[in-house]
């Protein structure tokens, strides 16, 4: 089957393959379809995580699709599931895992192949299954929404909380629509781009802003009373604005880092500042002990507009070099 393959920046083949055997705890899943997230944009880039991509990779870990074979050991799902699945999911085995902090456990559990392709093998505690009521093209969504999901959680959001949004990709878009329904009396969207600004408008945005049409801090308290927003969250990831994010927090606000800066980036603030306004700054990292409820939420709640394009898969490349454009919300490929 063809499938997916990085081979440099931006170097993306298809590349013939056998299907993977299956292991004892495995399923093969047959894939409806796929989505490009914001990673696959920075290792299509030549930069994960601050590394360089130096051998070839598999592409692809956002999917929904059918189960068509299952493991000896496997119970929990039958052929014929639909599903979708998380990339990592934690060992449970681990000190960090034992001691509750299974979202940064270091021997989390992998996909051997990619969602890019016809099938993917996946292990099946990684698998969940999809009702009827969310369709394919919704439950590809399920691990980058659930990544939102458990950014509110890291926020603590409170009933009639004002929110700010920094970056209206995507996961900013996510964020935007669980911040609404899990209680925020107003959210605000920062985000260049007229294209995603308009999504966000969609998606319930109360305001949005032109963070290049002055000090976004200064418009932030000025829709706030004076104040700041209660919490912010930067779904970008550079420094700058991280910085923005902190300079618009009101006093004893929370800061949650949603987007994934390059290892060299460093952000600068103030010690004592951080002081005096006892100000609270999160990290968030994937979908853990979200994705259940993620999946509940795409039942219901109408994310829709966030797709705005579907490729068949032998257009990635173009598809993966639209998203870096920034203009476009959610791509989707079909195999």
């Amino acid at each position: 089957m063809q499938c997916a393959y990085l081979f440099g920046p931006r170097d993306l083949r298809f590349v013939e393959r056998e299907p993977l055997v299956l292991g004892p705890d495995d399923v093969r899943i047959e894939i409806a379809c796929s989505g490009i997230c914001g990673t696959d944009l920075h290792v299509y880039s030549g930069m994960i995580f601050g590394n360089s991509v130096h051998e070839p990779r598999p592409f692809g870990h956002e999917f929904a699709g059918r189960v068509s074979e299952v493991g000896v050991n496997v119970t929990t799902l039958a052929v014929g599931d639909r599903v979708t699945a998380i990339p990592n999911s934690p060992c449970g085995k681990c000190a960090l895992c034992r001691s509750g902090r299974a979202p940064v456990c270091q021997n989390r559990v992998t996909f051997r192949s990619g969602a890019w392709a016809p099938s993917i093998v996946a292990p099946a505690q990684n698998v969940y299954r999809l009702p009827d009521t969310v369709s394919d093209r919704l439950g590809a969504l399920t691990e980058p929404f659930a990544c939102a999901v458990r950014a509110i959680d890291r926020s603590e959001l409170r009933s009639g909380d004002r929110v700010c949004v920094i970056g209206g990709g995507p996961i900013g878009l996510f964020t935007l629509a669980v911040a609404k329904v899990s209680g925020a009396s107003r959210v605000i969207v920062s985000e260049p781009r007229a294209y995603r600004r308009k999504l966000a408008e969609q998606l319930g945005a109360d305001r949005v802003i032109d963070p290049t049409e002055g000090n976004l801090a200064e418009v932030v308290r000025d829709l706030t009373d004076g104040s700041g927003a209660d919490v912010v969250f930067e779904a970008v990831g550079t420094p700058r604005t991280i910085e923005q994010a902190i300079s618009m927090a009101a006093p004893g606000a929370t800061v949650v880092i949603i987007g994934v800066a390059d290892a060299a980036s460093q952000a600068a603030f103030q010690p004592q500042d951080m002081f005096f306004r006892e100000l609270t700054i999160r990290g968030t990292k994937g979908p853990t002990f979200a994705v259940e409820r993620a999946i509940r939420w795409l039942a219901t709640l109408d994310v829709s507009p966030v797709i705005t394009h579907t490729f068949p898969l032998s257009q990635a490349k173009e598809a993966i070099e639209l998203g870096l454009s920034g203009e476009a919300g959610k791509i989707l490929l079909r195999p």
